[in-house]
């Protein structure tokens, strides 16, 4: 087969040519998100209609979906008060006797056949006597088919496309194009796993002959949409590492760390100083790093990337830190500046906001090598910036990044060193195995002194009047309040405190004091300028969208009040949480929310009870769905369709060992050409 044959599976499903796949059809494909072959084939089933599982009526407990054989006892057409017709029938397995009720189909009488065997299909309902409403049957002439039953597929379907129309469209596609999908996994893995073959495991999964095969055709699926993920990152690593065979040295050289650590007014954790050691241990034995360091909200994550970029600067290299938004690139240039100033390196500030002649100069001095560190957002990656000698690249919250953006970055440095920061904590055997190409650090240890954030679920309007009471006696006191709302306008369709809502509300009940309203639509000199103003105690309350939520830090801000709290998850809870409690004062964190919903109840439980990052991490991981922890694209994990990144981690793992084996083994070339290219198709967007 031709390698171009093996591509059609990309190619648009109008031009698929497939039997009643007319424009109407397609369209209505489309509109499900079907817009070609391969998306058609993968549209796999939300859930199967399994009725090959036959139950005894003396052995059915009430509400659930059966399917029964029974000889059918009585057929009648009694009168109903409403004037709707209906057929009433009783069958028996001589286990139990079953009653039966057909409505508006009058035909029925005559159709079915007192003393006759048949299947009926469908939701038991409890009364006096065991009832199927509607039921679908079947004659029981057809034995063979009788005693083998059937699963049929479930879809995710709109109005216009029904089931059974889908299922047709499905099954026409499998008949006449599954010869296109090739096997994409090596042969030697499928015979070592023992894993079903591709063509086999498609029929499966869309139509399958019995649930042995299609748990076998779901763990064919789970294999291969983690190898293709996996070995696509690891084939990445193993191509790095490959490039950059030829270590480079250092002088290893410290004093400028020494001297910037002596200065602060604090000592490293021995969790900071381990992470560290282990980067140095990297760098000085002049290996590319490719490092993940996750550590919980306030763990100094930040202090550590300094320290590393100090390191490179005065080992020859220039250094850059990228940062999601400009207030907090501002922040980390702010607080950096002068201390690193008055040990003669030089660092400068690069954002979107920078135009014409500043930035033309600002860009000429970095090419030239006259700024030894660079701090800035995705400013730093457009085409017109350069570097005379970058050799350490380090991302701050890494899961607001994709793979192309990091690429961009490091393509800019002499030497491809990257440490990539995470505030949103996993726990440790899952980030090894989600974060193929990474190695992983951690910081599991808060500096000392730091007092734990007292948080308080408000679910009444009474706590929330005694809740104000409480912050108007901390701002008389000279402390600051965060109030975060979810939305920046009012919605009808959401019945979430905006900020103008909110601002309302904070002016009624604390009328006396100076508020700011921070939000994302403000331009970005407005932004810091109203950051600026609340740093310098100029405000006393800043009402917020969550813009806030990531290394803003302000040590007199003591209140967190987070309006309509059950909107956010666990980890951004964490994290807005995690801006107050940065200085000497008790802070408090008032989780206000109306919720009745279980799992909303569940996760403000949670953030009651715990501080503990990681523990926050995994209830979080329990509560949502992966790709809301991990982002759209970012990671790749977001949608997969049969791996549970919480429960599936030994899965996970052993497929990151099937990759890294087949790599080595194949010295990072992948001889399968059709797993190449579907490779190729998942990371072409990243």
């Amino acid at each position: 087969m031709k390698k171009e044959e093996y591509r059609d599976m990309y190619q648009p499903i109008e031009d698929a040519e497939i039997k009643y796949f007319d424009e109407k059809n397609t369209n209505k494909l489309k509109r499900l998100g079907i817009k070609s072959l391969y998306d058609l084939f993968y549209y796999f089933p939300r859930a199967y209609d399994d009725r090959t599982n036959i139950m005894k009526i003396g052995d059915l407990r009430g509400d659930e979906y059966v399917v029964l054989k029974a000889t059918l006892l009585t057929v009648s057409a009694p009168p109903t008060r409403s004037g709707l017709k209906m057929v009433k029938a009783t069958a028996t397995d001589n286990t139990g006797i079953i009653e039966l009720v057909w409505f508006q189909m009058p035909y029925l009488r005559k159709t079915l056949k007192i003393g006759e065997e048949y299947i009926f299909i469908g939701q038991i309902k409890r009364g006096y006597i065991y009832q199927l409403v509607n039921p679908e049957f079947k004659l029981g002439s057809n034995q063979q088919k009788l005693e083998a039953g059937e699963i049929l597929p479930i879809y995710s379907t709109s109005k216009e496309m029904p089931q059974n129309t889908l299922r047709k469209l499905m099954k026409e596609a499998v008949k006449s194009k599954l010869y296109i999908f090739q096997e994409n996994i090596p042969e030697e893995i499928l015979k070592k796993y023992k894993v079903m073959d591709r063509e086999h495991a498609m029929k499966e999964i869309h139509f399958p002959t019995n649930s042995k095969n299609l748990e076998e055709a779901k763990r064919r699926f789970a294999i291969e949409e983690l190898l293709v993920l996996e070995m696509g990152i690891l084939q990445k690593r193993f191509e790095m590492d490959s490039r950059n065979t030829s270590k480079y040295e250092l002088e290893d050289k410290k004093t400028l760390v020494k001297e910037y650590l002596e200065k602060l007014t604090f000592s490293l954790t021995k969790a900071q100083k381990k992470v560290i050691t282990e980067i140095y241990r990297d760098l000085s034995n002049g290996r590319i790093i490719n490092r993940l360091i996750q550590g919980d909200v306030g763990s100094g994550k930040t202090i550590v990337s300094m320290v590393l970029l100090l390191y490179m600067v005065e080992n020859s290299y220039q250094g850059v830190l990228m940062a999601p938004t400009e207030i907090l690139a501002v922040q980390h240039y702010l607080s950096v500046k002068d201390k690193f100033e008055k040990l003669g390196v030089k660092v400068e500030l690069l954002t979107g906001s920078f135009k014409g002649k500043v930035k033309q100069k600002l860009l000429d001095s970095i090419k030239e090598g006259e700024v030894d560190i660079v701090i800035g957002t995705h400013a730093l990656i457009e085409e017109n910036v350069e570097f005379e000698r970058l050799g350490l690249i380090i991302i701050d919250e890494q899961h607001r990044f994709g793979v192309v953006q990091r690429k961009l970055l490091r393509d800019k440095g002499v030497l491809a060193n990257l440490v990539v920061m995470s505030a949103t904590p996993i726990p440790r055997s899952l980030a090894l195995s989600i974060y193929g190409d990474l190695d992983v650090s951690v910081i599991d240890e808060l500096p000392p002194g730091r007092k734990p954030i007292k948080t308080k679920w408000i679910a009444t309007i009474d706590e929330t009047k005694t809740m104000y009471e409480f912050i108007g006696k901390k701002l008389s006191q000279g402390r600051q309040a965060y109030f975060v709302a979810p939305l920046i306008e009012e919605s009808e369709k959401l019945a979430a405190k905006s900020t103008e809502e909110l601002l309302e509300e904070v002016n009624k009940y604390l009328p006396d004091y100076r508020i700011g309203v921070l939000h994302g639509r403000m331009k970005n000199a407005d932004k810091d300028e109203i950051m600026s103003s609340f740093k310098n105690k100029e405000l006393d309350i800043m009402v917020s969208t969550t813009v806030i939520e990531v290394g803003v830090d302000v040590p007199n801000a003591t209140v967190m009040v987070i309006n309509n709290a059950e909107r956010f998850g666990l980890s951004a809870l964490h994290q807005l949480r995690g801006r107050v409690g940065r200085g000497e004062y008790q802070s408090y964190c008032f989780l206000v929310s109306r919720t009745d919903n279980a799992v909303s109840k569940s996760r403000l439980q949670v953030m009651e009870e715990t501080q503990d990052g990681f523990k926050i991490a995994e209830e979080d991981l329990k509560l949502r769905k992966s790709g809301e922890i991990f982002g759209t694209k970012q990671s790749g994990f977001s949608d997969l369709k049969f791996t549970d990144i919480v429960h599936d981690v030994k899965t996970i793992k052993l497929v990151k060992d099937i990759c890294t084996d087949y790599l080595k083994e194949n010295k990072g070339i992948i001889k399968n050409r059709y797993l190449k290219y579907d490779i190729e198709e998942k990371f072409k967007e990243n």
